[in-house]
């Protein structure tokens, strides 16, 4: 299998790892647990649970798909045991000082800041569309098109049968389509 990697050696330190998965840990957390907080936290007990065990490793499949599974069942079992708090509220007033002056340096704007706004605008629309899935089909979703994980792998992952895994996947695009549909078709005239 092409895929299957060679255990790492135990001198691989966390460091490694942090940089070659920390930071899609921390996304595959963010989207599916839905809160920075709680992502943050996850991402570090999955980095230290991947030290801890790095020793189990069988190198049967790749270290990212090892790790992936980590993060998916720890992600699975933070939701089951996490009571929502509602975020907290930043400063609005953080960024400057008590004369009111800016506390950082202003950077120059693009030369089309609406393109900017547009672009942040679409991205947010879309992340928020995600968000609301159901969890089933948004996990379905973030492991296959926005983590690129191949179809078997999810499957594996999410114990689930390849069909039944590819029916989830595509009622969740259908519903994104749907729910994005308002807001990124052309009008008819």
């Amino acid at each position: 299998m092409a895929d299957v990697q060679a255990k790492p050696e135990r001198s691989e330190s966390l460091e490694q790892i942090l940089q070659g998965q920390g930071g899609r840990i921390y996304n595959l957390a963010r989207r599916m647990l839905n809160h920075v907080e709680d992502a943050e936290d996850l991402t570090q007990q999955v980095l230290l649970q991947v030290f801890q065990k790095i020793d189990q490793f069988r190198g049967e499949a790749a270290l990212s798909t090892w790790i992936y599974r980590i993060t998916v069942n720890a992600a699975f079992k933070y939701r089951q045991r996490r009571t929502r708090q509602p975020l907290p509220v930043g400063d609005p007033f953080e960024d400057f000082l008590a004369d009111g002056r800016h506390a950082r340096s202003i950077r120059p704007w693009r030369d089309m800041p609406l393109q900017g706004l547009l672009d942040k605008e679409a991205r947010e629309t879309v992340d928020k569309a995600i968000a609301e899935l159901p969890e089933s089909f948004r996990d379905v979703y973030l492991l296959t098109d926005v983590e690129k994980l191949p179809i078997p792998d999810v499957a594996r992952l999410l114990d689930l049968t390849i069909p039944a895994m590819k029916s989830r996947l595509h009622r969740a695009r259908l519903m994104l389509r749907k729910e994005l549909a308002p807001y990124f078709e052309e009008a008819q005239a």
